[in-house]
């Protein structure tokens, strides 16, 4: 982990704000970026959860969606989260500060009751040189498990909620 601190950027719950401005602006990075094509961003628009800024600028450092879905090999519903780190922001530490805020935010729902929905988070590491330096079939402080690769050979990796049982 890097000596770059948090308290540099800040994590907002766009899903819970209704935050337009932050909404519009993860749209426009991806499109700037060539992240995704507008149809994809305007897709994932509303599975939009968290957005990171960097307090100095202002500027939007990165995102997650997460959407509920049932993974055909494990046949649990999970929360499929994505995590996307604008290129001036990579290697700070952001995408570590907002899975954890994602997997906060689940699992919090989870166990008071208020969304059982979801099992766990689910999710492909694309990411090459992440897939080398995170190479552990656990990791330990996230406790996200590697499961296989998939057809286009990214890491999956699962996180159960503390608590969920499997129907």
């Amino acid at each position: 982990m890097s000596d770059r601190r948090l308290d540099e950027f800040e994590i907002d719950n766009v899903r819970e704000s209704g935050n337009r401005d932050m909404i519009d602006g993860a749209v426009e990075l991806w499109l700037a970026e060539r992240a995704l094509p507008r149809a994809g961003a305007e897709r994932r628009r509303d599975q939009l959860l968290l957005v990171a800024r960097e307090v100095a600028s202002d500027r939007i450092a990165g995102m997650v969606t997460t959407y509920l879905e049932t993974q055909p090999r494990l046949r649990v519903p999970l929360w499929t989260m994505r995590a996307y780190v604008a290129e001036d922001f990579r290697q700070r530490d952001i995408g570590f500060h907002m899975l954890f805020a994602t997997l906060d935010y689940h699992q919090q729902r989870f166990l008071s009751g208020e969304d059982t929905s979801g099992r766990g988070l689910y999710m492909e590491i694309e990411n090459p040189i992440i897939q080398r330096a995170r190479n552990e079939a656990v990791w330990q402080r996230s406790r996200f498990v590697f499961i296989g690769v998939n057809a286009r050979g990214h890491h999956c990796r699962v996180r159960y909620f503390d608590g969920a049982r499997i129907d």
